[in-house]
């Protein structure tokens, strides 16, 4: 048995951590603790949290040797042995450790260290020192009331814990019980709208994978605060942040933009029980936390999982199809804005998710494409193009089923490529072409002629890049909207360009990231876009900006907007209801 007993500090943010174990030879003891967390691609070195670590056998000091920037060795000796730490908590996210005299979390992977060799036995953990009115909220197997255990290292660092005052709503899908548990300081909402609308939609997932689900209960652990958002997925729980202002009114009506996009973030994370808890590249089996595990198959983890997210909303009838077709048009807009899209492959992106979509700059949008939105977008075509050669006999269910089935069966992950012949194998279907022009090329994805099977079509548009896109409406572009060409941000009388994009306006004027634009036509750049918007296209404009505190001016030519805004419209209803009803 590991054991580990750990104290709160909410005074100085750390977690003082006491890791005790028996040793009944005179082996090197060798511990680590995990440079990255399943599900988040990139290397955060968690050890540098490690402030004091000390090691004791039978009472005695033992001396320890630091082979790496995570792990440590100890010379062999048997007996009972100590390992005392302390670890900084102080990471506002759902993949770190957090700890104030208002609320703790911690996600294992940040906290406990991994004796090498004895990741198999069975691990427990004790809490200690808690604020006497704390809750604590996981999907750890409980002991008692602090004291959790779990039959191996692998099982305890994927069910983070909640601590602090908690409301917890509870509800059952599909027979499992189901809670929420709700951190952090928000105004009154209204309870019975937002369970009834996770429950629709997690019953909606329930019945589309077959039995049993990955987990026996399942927790949302949601803290809200001010301009946060982000999600983690475990086996049995995820961790969740949102904006206070997302969790819905009373007398709402239809869901707004903030609260479909917090049922969104609960939508997907459900999701991942299946696919990439459970499903998943055979590359993160096991998982190798000392470093990265390449694998081009995110798009099919993370993208595909993107386009169920929105697509369970309307399935679940908590949101209509109006608003799910505002939701696409939106993520076709982000991804043709992206420069990076005609750069960068699909497999590629997966592939350099660690130092490239995980490691953003002012380049960025020049240079990548998301696996997450192009992801979700290769899998929508996918969807369409199955049920389309298939008449309706198959469509991306089918293979997501069948994909689940095999886990249950083997266990095992899928090799590099498998994914896509084995989605041929189940529909029967030759589909290598798409496979190859989506993931291997940076060809246009077929998204007209795959909407259009839908009962949708897709128009592009020079429209203003503030726009969006999302459903035609009203909307008709008679003349291209200029396009600045940059992102910037807003500051008083100047902004600050903080993104340049290919081929623009900005940057054919020699501008660059971090340029603090000030005048435009010798007036002071008090609303930047505003400003803009009165210039016709072709016209010349005189600009003066800071760079690195020396003055300068240059002429700037006003460009059309590219028809890369997507607006939608309902061509053929029973098309577009046998698609979002999954008939």
């Amino acid at each position: 048995m590991i054991n580990y007993e750990i104290s709160a500090r909410p005074l100085s943010h750390e977690y003082q951590i006491t890791l005790s174990f028996k040793q009944d030879n005179d082996f090197p003891i060798e511990f680590s603790l995990p440079n990255w967390v399943p599900g988040s691609y990139l290397i955060r070195d968690f050890s540098r949290h490690i402030t004091q670590l000390t090691a004791f056998c039978n009472g005695q000091a033992v001396a320890l040797t630091q082979l790496s920037k995570n792990k440590w060795r100890a010379d062999g000796k048997s007996g009972q042995w100590q390992i005392c730490y302390t670890v900084y908590a102080f990471d506002l996210s759902v993949r770190g450790a957090y700890l104030t005299t208002e609320r703790g979390f911690f996600d294992g992977a940040c906290i406990f260290l991994k004796v090498h060799g004895r990741e198999n036995l069975p691990h427990s953990v004790t809490l200690q020192d808690l604020p006497a009115q704390w809750q604590t909220a996981s999907t750890l197997p409980c002991s008692g009331r602090l004291n959790f255990q779990t039959a191996s290292y692998a099982e305890l660092i994927d069910h983070p814990v909640e601590m602090g005052n908690i409301e917890f709503l509870n509800f059952t899908a599909g027979g499992i019980p189901h809670r929420i548990a709700l951190s952090g300081f928000y105004r009154d909402f209204d309870r019975e709208r937002f369970m009834s609308d996770i429950q629709k939609i997690c019953e909606t997932e329930l019945v589309m994978f077959p039995k049993p689900a990955p987990f026996q209960e399942y927790l949302f652990m949601l803290h809200v605060g001010d301009n946060i958002y982000g999600g983690l997925e475990h086996i049995s729980s995820t961790a969740l942040l949102a904006d206070r202002n997302s969790l819905p009114p009373y007398n709402m009506g239809e869901a707004g933009e903030a609260y479909t996009q917090l049922l969104g973030l609960f939508s997907h994370e459900y999701f991942h029980a299946w696919n990439v808890k459970s499903i998943k590249p055979e590359a993160f089996i096991p998982y190798n936390l000392d470093q990265e595990s390449y694998t081009e198959q995110l798009w099919a983890f993370e993208g595909i999982t993107s386009y169920y997210d929105d697509l369970f909303l309307v399935r679940s009838g908590v949101i209509d199809q109006n608003a799910y077709l505002h939701l696409l048009g939106q993520a076709l807009t982000r991804v043709q804005h992206t420069k990076g899209r005609l750069k960068q492959t699909l497999a590629e992106s997966s592939f350099t998710a660690w130092n490239k979509f995980y490691k953003q700059d002012e380049n960025s949008p020049n240079a990548i494409v998301s696996y997450y939105q192009k992801g979700a977008l290769a899998a929508l075509c996918l969807d369409l193009l199955i049920r389309q050669k298939s008449g309706d006999a198959y469509s991306l269910d089918t293979v997501m089923q069948q994909h689940y089935r095999d886990w249950q069966n083997t266990g095992k992950g899928i090799p590099e490529q498998q994914w896509q012949i084995r989605c041929q194998e189940i529909t029967g279907l030759d589909l290598a072409s798409f496979f190859q022009t989506a993931l291997y090329s940076t060809d246009d994805l077929p998204l007209k002629e795959c909407l259009a099977s839908a009962g949708v079509t897709l128009d592009w548009q020079p429209l203003p890049r503030n726009h969006g896109g999302g459903l035609a409406g009203e909307t008709v572009c008679i003349q291209p909207a200029n396009d600045f060409g940059a992102r910037f941000k807003q500051n008083g009388d100047g902004v600050t360009l903080t993104h340049v994009f290919n081929g623009g306006s900005a940057e054919n004027a020699a501008l660059c990231p971090q340029d603090k634009i000030i005048a435009l036509n010798g007036y002071a750049c008090t609303d930047l876009a505003a400003q803009w918007a009165q210039l016709a296209v072709g016209e010349r404009a005189t600009l003066h900006f800071f760079r690195s505190g020396v003055l300068h001016q240059t002429h700037i030519t006003v460009q059309a907007a590219e028809a890369d805004t997507a607006l939608l419209k309902i061509a053929d209803h029973d098309l577009l209801d046998k698609w979002l009803s999954n008939r």
